[in-house]
């Protein structure tokens, strides 16, 4: 049986969902500070929905946190097979 891989979405998703607990913030009082439903904004924050670059702005904002911070702290799987140039 093969690993489930786990999509650069949902790493970020997953990282937003600490650091908003972390802070003790609710879904709800996120998704009123992003001006949308809370049941958007668990979409977003399960990877259900992808996020876009401007909302992912706006989450940084709210979180306190530098939008190239919050990606370092995203790990994501480098593929294992190994590029070859072709001779063409």
């Amino acid at each position: 049986m093969l690993p489930e891989t786990i999509s650069p979405t949902e790493l970020i998703a997953t990282k937003i969902r600490i650091l908003r607990r972390n802070r003790e913030y609710s879904q709800e009082y996120m998704a009123l500070m992003l001006h949308i439903s809370q049941n958007a904004y668990s979409r977003l924050e399960n990877g259900k929905t992808p996020i876009t670059l401007d909302r992912y702005y706006e989450i940084c904002q709210i979180l306190q946190v530098k939008p190239s911070e919050l990606l370092d702290m995203v790990e994501i799987p480098k593929p294992k097979a190994a590029w070859r140039r072709s001779n063409y």
